[in-house]
């Protein structure tokens, strides 16, 4: 943990302008975050924009109602961005992870603030504040609005409650605490929804998407006498369902759903032919370090990498790890 609390206040409270941004194919979490933070910023009289390097998912807008979020994928220009004062990266660590504005962030390398809960990183900063303890980092950024006491409004709560509700699985994640249902009151008691948010998250399936994970289960695969489960989603797939790349998001937690899987991998083609790999373990199998071994990153329950293709090559790579992480394991169990 990086958690220099003064001078992170000290730093929030000195500068004006600020720009926002957050990993690729943003989740919840990503979103919430880079909301919740904007609006308690704003709070402080600051000028703050949001900028990601791809426009938002269709299945995500809900969570921006003010059309508050922007990308270089859509009208802003790097150049745009050369006035701000703090670029503060959220929910990575990564410059791996921040696509185009990767260049953003070299750009503005004295300028630079972190702030995250995921345990892999690299250069990407110098201003590091980081809890890795944390359910989520939508959870760090309601402390942050706390400590600057800012008063909870609904337009904060909101997205905050979506990135710590959706980063937990729905507070079922063995990260949940006590105090993540007591953060959760407060939010709700400040005007979020938790009805009105979920039936934004899992209510608003197309039939093609249900078409695509049917067709993901049926052809999972289990190893290691049904405790390792291996899926995987081709483009092939995606586009005879009349599916889109946002359809393939969340697939591999219903794998890890099938009785006795403590281990579960999905390999996802991407449009460009590279292969988005998933991992999740709720037992001793670290998945931050099988994810690290691809060059990618994220928690000993839940990480993920992005591989070069073919696709049987990367199908076999992942299944040699896997299947070396599970022998890891037995070997320890057995000491």
């Amino acid at each position: 943990m990086r958690l220099d609390w003064a001078s992170l206040l000290d730093l929030l409270k000195s500068r004006e302008r600020f720009v926002l941004t957050s990993h690729v194919r943003p989740d919840c979490d990503a979103l919430g975050s880079e909301l919740g933070m904007a609006g308690i910023l704003e709070a402080l009289g600051k000028d703050v924009r949001i900028v990601n390097a791809q426009a938002t998912p269709a299945s995500l807008r809900w969570i921006d109602p003010e059309g508050r979020l922007e990308s270089l994928a859509e009208q802003v220009k790097p150049a745009d961005l050369a006035d701000r004062d703090l670029l503060i990266v959220l929910d990575t660590s990564a410059f791996a992870q921040l696509g185009a504005m990767a260049d953003v962030a070299k750009s503005m390398r004295d300028r630079v603030l972190v702030i995250d809960h995921h345990v892999s990183e690299d250069d990407l900063s110098d201003r590091w504040f980081k809890d890795t303890s944390a359910e989520a980092t939508a959870r760090i950024v309601y402390e942050i609005g706390l400590r600057l006491r800012v008063p909870l409004t609904e337009r904060i709560a909101t997205p905050i409650y979506a990135g710590l509700s959706t980063d937990t699985g729905g507070f079922r994640f063995p990260s949940v605490s006590g105090e993540s249902f007591r953060i959760a009151a407060r939010l709700v008691d400040a005007g979020a929804s938790p009805p009105a948010i979920y039936r934004e998250l899992f209510e608003q399936d197309t039939l093609a998407r249900l078409h695509l994970v049917g067709r993901t289960i049926a052809g999972a695969r289990t190893s290691h006498d049904g405790r390792v489960i291996f899926s995987s989603v081709r483009q092939s797939d995606i586009k005879e369902v009349g599916a889109v790349p946002a359809d393939t998001e969340d697939l591999i937690n219903l794998t890890l759903a099938v009785k006795g899987t403590e281990v579960a991998a999905i390999l996802i083609e991407q449009p460009d032919g590279r292969i988005k790999v998933s991992f999740r373990s709720r037992g001793p199998v670290d998945c931050s370090s099988l994810a690290g071994s691809f060059g990618g990153g994220g928690h000993k329950a839940a990480a993920g990498a992005i591989l070069d293709g073919p696709f049987d090559t990367a199908h076999a790579q992942v299944t040699e790890a896997v299947d070396a992480a599970w022998a890891e394991r037995m070997a320890a169990a057995a000491v």
